[in-house]
């Protein structure tokens, strides 16, 4: 129904709504006829909203120097025509990125997804680049997060674990690097909980890999130690959704490792299926 100042045609009978004009504004759109039920799907293409859209899974990503990151964007059509255009790539020095090649075609109201490769150079700085996709009038800025390459054996799986506390003795802090998927620590109610492990040998850590249970924290901090005295803080995380989560970072003389709990995302405590601790390898 359209609002104030605005252009009309007609009145349709018994409705009390008018139609417009193609092109001016409306606040709502009816469909009246003496079939309405053979009216399956509506769709309302808009003239004041962007003819393209330029989607990816993740804004924000991590990306181990020299080895290839694969995503997928979604190119879609918000007009009642085809959408026509080059995948553009901008990217920072010693970032290489991939796309198709050639003009693509997205049919109208449908969406493709295309493949996109990132690979950030061996030896380049260890830090945050931006990179900005377009397409057909759309963009989209892709931050990844460079970090050196990790792997080898888990170094977690061999150390000695404690914990701020444990719920019952059900769920031992050793059952979070045990190399068994089906038990699990889980703290007590309290947001500064924390778990660690004591490595076999000092390394130095590229990637911490948690599996958290449903009760998971909103907010926590992975913290190393050389003595298990004097702890810093190597990663930060503000938004955990709980589930599989890996964490990165570049910190050597590494002994100790902790997951220092900062707010619940639940009424419960924190509880981990597992924790595993990986190293750099160039």
């Amino acid at each position: 129904m359209p609002g104030q100042n605005r252009q009309d045609t007609d009145r349709t009978p018994g409705y009390g709504a008018r139609g417009a004009r193609v092109g001016s504004p409306v606040d709502a759109v009816r469909v009246v006829g003496p079939a309405p039920a053979r009216v399956h799907h509506l769709v309302p293409w808009f003239t004041d909203s962007p003819a393209t859209s330029l989607e990816l899974e993740r804004d924000e990503v991590d990306a181990e120097t020299g080895r290839v990151l694969r995503l997928t964007a979604g190119l879609g059509s918000l007009r009642p025509a085809d959408a026509r255009g080059r995948l553009t790539v901008e990217a920072p020095e010693g970032v290489r990125v991939r796309v198709p090649k050639g003009e693509l075609a997205v049919k109208r109201g449908s969406t493709v997804e295309v493949p996109v490769e990132v690979t950030v150079a061996r030896g380049t700085p260890i830090r945050s680049y931006d990179i900005r996709l377009g397409f057909a009038g759309a963009t989209r800025t892709l931050t990844v997060r460079a970090f050196p390459p990790t792997g080898g054996p888990d170094l977690a799986r061999t150390g000695t674990a404690r914990s701020s506390g444990d719920e019952t003795p059900d769920f031992p802090a050793s059952a979070a690097n045990d190399g068994d998927p089906d038990t699990r620590w889980s703290s007590p109610v309290d947001d500064g909980a924390w778990w660690q492990v004591e490595l076999p040998r000092p390394a130095r850590l590229g990637q911490v890999a948690l599996r958290w249970q449903d009760a998971h924290p909103s907010a926590y901090r992975v913290q190393v130690s050389a003595d298990g005295r004097r702890w810093r803080t190597a990663a930060t995380v503000r938004d955990s959704r709980g589930g599989r989560e890996s964490v990165r970072m570049d910190e050597r003389d590494v002994r100790f490792v902790r997951v220092q709990g900062e707010k619940r995302a639940t009424r419960f405590g924190y509880s981990l299926w597992s924790v595993e601790a990986y190293a750099i390898t160039e």
